[in-house]
């Protein structure tokens, strides 16, 4: 599609690109594209004034043609509430911008093709509705500034408000010199077809397992030692994937001695093993976790619905997860975790609705419902045509997704995890449920960005964060397993990945790294 900015040359050209794909998802943008009559056209002009910014945009699809616009003064939101410097006037430009393409796609599509996250583009919407309440807002007011400033529906307003104040309420309550540890194990038995993962399923990859868990056990004391030196207690570990669980029992042993031997595991507030795939869960394997200090653990149907799985390249059935599930709860683990994904290729509502009964009906601790995501690498995707019908054509998504979170809620669930991503189908949030202190601290911290998460192993990035969120920078190693075990045999690279991440906590250093 083609984009025209006019008159403001300081507006961020890629916001406005993410605004325009609220109405066309998975557009490409060409400088040189030539316009047709099936080119989407969106032009955008932008008028500063001394106090304000006026936004007028037009949606241009062959004959048809509509109009939007939008004026934001320059003044902050909740004025009297300590709220002055809410909204800055980049801000503003914003959200001019989001008004006037937003009043242009009402006009161009109607109300039903409205998003329901109104303009809000950003992966974490929860921090928005933080800030908010740091400068005195109450959760109405909050809510207030989300639907009236960013044309949020009040459902995803309220939403993103209560799961701001669980957050807050469990962030409030951790170390303030607390740490995470990611383990990366980017390996799986078979690769689904909507998966864009860095993870290796064929024989001759996974044959490089032992290889990869030898400079693991390199890696991590070193690791262990690092985050006592910057002067960090680790809280949290999460060893993700991949399938952390196509790990065999004997190498499985031999990850949790590492680990126990880095740190007190007794200690941690969570430890969490991510077995994924049902197909891999033996209870042998989970009693190995278990026995090294695991408190929770993933196992991840991703819907119950056997012919979707098999359509997805799942390789496995709904019956093999209830085997799996059983498994996880005999082997005595406090926390049991599953994925499902609302909107998968073939999935209505009643699939949907009769998935997220039957694992409610097992009253797992934590329950994340995810909105699949077109990922251009993925299988499914590679045709561009289909991917546009997965983003654009799932018409009971909204239901799915709304079921979900008031079944969840029914049955005594508390929202208290979410984010956004890019390409997700309908522009739908995911959202960690839990039964009441349960709820999956890790994935808390390494979305809010409030404290480090060192990570190690292939694909795996360390995010430093320093000076209250204020400093963010991350570091990671090569993607892919070959080139991770070259840069581990290579002392320098390997030094220097350190050292980059010491310097950042070096307060006598000039960094300039930031969020």
């Amino acid at each position: 599609m083609i984009l025209r900015i006019k008159g403001n040359t300081r507006f961020n050209y890629t916001y406005a690109q993410t605004l325009c794909m609220l109405f066309f998802p998975g557009a490409k943008f060409g400088e040189d594209e030539t316009e047709t009559p099936d080119t989407p056209v969106v032009e955008l002009t932008m008028t500063a004034e001394i106090s304000a910014i006026y936004a007028e945009a037009s949606i241009k699809l062959g004959d048809k043609i509509a109009y939007g616009n939008a004026r934001e003064e320059y003044r902050p939101v909740g004025a009297g509430l300590g709220g002055d410097k809410v909204f800055i006037r980049d801000r503003c430009d914003k959200i001019a911008a989001g008004r006037a393409i937003f009043n242009a796609g009402r006009e161009f599509f109607g109300e039903e093709a409205l998003p329901p996250w109104g303009i809000l583009t950003g992966v974490r919407p929860t921090k928005l509705a933080w800030e908010f309440a740091s400068h005195g807002m109450n959760r109405e007011e909050i809510t207030a500034a989300l639907t009236e400033s960013y044309l949020v529906s009040e459902k995803k307003a309220r939403l993103c408000t209560e799961v701001a104040a669980n957050e807050k309420r469990l962030l409030d309550a951790s170390h303030p010199r607390s740490c995470g540890v990611y383990i990366s194990i980017p390996f799986c038995p078979t690769r689904c077809a909507y998966c864009s993962f860095v993870s290796y399923s064929t024989p001759r990859l996974l044959s490089l397992i032992p290889d990869y868990l030898a400079a693991l056990d390199e890696q991590l004391p070193r690791t262990f030692e690092m985050i006592e030196e910057l002067g960090f207690k680790p809280g949290t570990i999460y060893i993700g994937g991949g399938t952390p669980s196509v790990l065999s029992e004997e190498q499985l042993v031999s990850l949790m001695n590492t680990v126990g031997a880095c740190t007190d595991v007794s200690e941690l507030s969570e430890f969490t093993f991510e077995a994924g795939r049902p197909d891999t869960v033996t209870a042998g394997k989970l009693a190995v976790a278990r026995a090294g200090g695991v408190t929770r653990v993933s196992v991840n149907p991703q819907t119950l619905d056997n012919s979707i799985l098999e359509a997805i390249g799942r390789r496995h059935t709904a019956e093999d997860f209830f085997r799996a599930f059983e498994l996880a709860r005999a082997s005595g683990i406090p926390c049991i975790n599953t994925d499902l994904i609302a909107g998968l290729p073939g999935c209505s509502y009643d699939s949907f609705s009769a998935t997220v009964d039957g694992i409610l009906a097992l009253r797992p601790e934590n329950l994340t419902v995810h909105t699949f995501c077109a990922k251009r690498s993925a299988e499914l995707m590679q045709d561009r045509e289909q991917m546009r019908e997965f983003l654009t054509g799932n018409r009971e998504l909204g239901r799915c997704i709304d079921y979900s979170q008031s079944r969840a809620a029914e049955c005594g669930y508390i929202h208290y995890y979410m984010y956004r991503q890019k390409n997700a189908v309908g522009n739908f949030e995911n959202v960690g449920f839990s039964l009441p202190g349960m709820e999956g601290l890790y994935n808390i911290y390494i979305m809010e960005e409030t404290e480090p998460i060192f990570a190690v192993g292939a694909g795996s990035v360390t995010k430093c964060v320093d000076d209250g969120g204020r400093r963010i920078a991350r570091f990671a190693p090569p993607k892919y397993p070959y080139e991770y075990l070259e840069f581990a045999a290579d002392k320098a690279r390997l030094d220097g990945l350190y050292n980059d991440i010491r310097r950042f906590y070096d307060k006598n250093e000039n960094s300039e790294v930031t969020k």
